[in-house]
């Protein structure tokens, strides 16, 4: 669990419960969709949290002055926080916007901080490769990550469609690593140390079938 600790000596932890009790007597100022909350958290310059219940797991996002700056999601397997909660939260539910002091979510903030916000919409931008076009079938997709000119073995790797990851493996010893997808648009997350991953946009299509990818992380 992450602690930290209050001016004054209170312990508070950045948990799903922690959230919830703090806003259990604020009544929300809106719900809206997940691309509406972060529009309208910006335009105004929003301080405290938007929230979205569902059974398959909860999902808090920390705003201060509009931005959002730290996230938490929470399902039956226990909780993430900061990027990798933020990866797990997509736009198919309605968050309920709840005020809340600015000081509050700065303490909050710390033991669940954002730090790639590209996923969210915000500024940071990565150099996101795009490959190929759409087309229909199966076939197998095959990538070659290297740092600094040499394979990268170990390496966590994930690919998403539509919110939800389809499927996952680490990378051998020359740094390959591969998965039979259907053809179509996916992220690719590469998960280069603990809360610091890496998203790619890609299009996989017959062409690049057995044929592999190869990609230099920094």
């Amino acid at each position: 669990m992450l602690r930290f600790r209050e001016h004054g000596g209170n312990d508070m932890s950045c948990t799903a419960e922690v959230i919830e009790e703090l806003l259990r007597d604020v009544p929300p100022a809106g719900i809206s969709s997940y691309t509406e909350l972060i529009q309208a958290a910006r335009e105004q310059r929003f301080d405290g949290a938007g929230v979205c219940r569902a059974p398959g797991g909860s999902a808090y996002i920390l705003f201060m002055e509009g931005e959002p700056e730290g996230a938490v999601f929470s399902d039956s397997k226990g909780e993430l926080f900061g990027d990798k909660a933020l990866y797990l939260i997509h736009d198919t539910g309605k968050f309920s916007r709840y005020p809340l002091d600015q000081r509050v979510v700065e303490r909050l903030v710390f033991g669940c901080r954002i730090h790639n916000k590209s996923h969210s919409g915000g500024q940071a931008s990565l150099d996101i490769p795009e490959f190929g076009k759409k087309a229909e079938g199966i076939g197998r997709l095959i990538l070659a990550i290297s740092k600094g000119g040499s394979p990268i073995a170990g390496l966590p790797i994930r690919i998403r469609k539509d919110g939800q990851v389809v499927a996952h493996d680490i990378t051998d010893t020359r740094g390959m690593v591969s998965f039979r997808l259907l053809y179509g648009k996916y992220e690719l997350l590469v998960e280069k140390q603990k809360s610091n991953i890496d998203v790619y946009n890609f299009s996989f299509v017959p062409e690049l079938q057995d044929r592999p990818l190869e990609l230099e992380i920094s």
